[in-house]
């Protein structure tokens, strides 16, 4: 039985947002939604810490690549973008700035002004370690013909955090390029101006997601995507899926081969949703519409189940449909009430 896949980034909550919530921790539209679910699991996606807040774009890794490498994002981000093919390896660059010592986003894309300044402060830093400078839609990347044995964390995984070191062979390389480009922006007159501008402070740039783009043999059996991230448009399209079938959440359902179906569900991206329980309750209905709508948009829709990942820290917790309900009166039918567990990863 084909399955409909809803990935929620930043989902599970934690026992501190749990308790918070209270009684309003499984609105009553997700328990009546999720009523025929016979299915929960939890996995563990990563065991280092370090990798915390990347679970989300890992486990699409894995689903799509069916791969358990360390997702490169900078190549798939790029290929999302509608970047040309380059066979050169991609990394990405993440603006932050430090605040207690932690690194918080300051911007992951620039606008005309700010992309022709950090071109002229990036360059020459980047020749130096071998690198060219692309940017595509106010996003920059570095490119290299040759591997850089660098092992990093991940942008979404490091935010908010304390610097992680990095590994590898070339690792000492990585730490000298952060401190580089920490100390031309510090001389430099960009910061001034967007400080005039209102825009957050840049003390330096995240180098990371580093690979080479490639095709994901053996192609997924997942038949088409709805999202609007460029990572995960770029991971579809290298896994096999057309570009017909990548499409925008707004746009429903395009016209597919039968198979499983993905969608990446932003409804809970912002942390403020999960801090207020009339926010959340209010979200969660708004979203369970939005789910009735993406089950009955597809073709033959009485033929798929639903299957709702979500994500956080390290781990995934998925609850789905395995199996038909029985037949017969509905009052008769087993309820099961995973609405809880699911959200919590487990952890209640």
């Amino acid at each position: 039985m084909p399955a409909t896949i809803f990935l929620f980034p930043n989902l599970v909550l934690s026992s501190e947002q749990t308790k918070r919530l209270g009684k309003a921790v499984a609105p009553a539209s997700l328990r009546e939604f999720l009523a025929n679910c016979d299915s929960f699991r939890c996995t563990d996606v990563f065991a280092n810490p370090a990798l915390s807040g990347f679970t989300a774009s890992q486990w699409l890794w894995m689903l799509l690549s069916q791969r358990d490498t360390l997702a490169p994002t900078a190549p798939y981000t790029w290929k999302g973008l509608g970047g040309p093919k380059v066979d050169q390896e991609f990394w990405s660059l993440n603006g932050y700035r430090f605040e207690d010592g932690r690194l918080e986003s300051s911007s992951d894309t620039f606008d005309i002004d700010d992309e022709c300044d950090l071109r002229d402060l990036f360059s020459p830093l980047a020749r130096r370690f071998n690198f060219d400078v692309q940017v595509l839609d106010g996003r920059f990347f570095f490119v290299r013909k040759q591997a850089w044995n660098t092992i990093c964390v991940p942008w979404e995984a490091q935010r908010g955090k304390l610097k992680t070191p990095a590994d590898g062979e070339n690792a000492s390389q990585w730490e000298e390029l952060h401190q580089e480009i920490e100390s031309a922006l510090a001389s430099s007159e960009l910061n001034r101006r967007r400080n005039q501008e209102g825009k957050p402070r840049l003390d330096g740039f995240w180098v990371s997601g580093g690979g080479f783009d490639e095709q994901l043999l053996p192609y997924t059996q997942i038949r088409c995507l709805l999202s609007d991230d460029p990572y995960a448009k770029g991971v579809a399209e290298a896994a096999g899926i057309s570009k017909n079938y990548i499409v925008s959440p707004k746009k429903g359902w395009p016209d597919c081969p039968e198979g499983d179906r993905l969608c990446v569900m932003t409804d809970f991206e912002d942390p403020r949703v999960k801090e207020d329980s009339e926010l959340w309750t209010k979200t969660w209905d708004q979203t369970i519409e939005k789910l009735r709508t993406y089950m009955e948009g597809c073709v033959g829709f009485e033929k798929y189940h639903p299957r709702l990942v979500a994500c956080s820290g390290m781990r995934v917790s998925i609850v789905e449909r395995t199996k038909e309900p029985a037949k017969g009166f509905s009052l008769f039918r087993k309820k099961y009430d995973h609405a809880a567990d699911w959200l919590s990863a487990g952890n209640l």
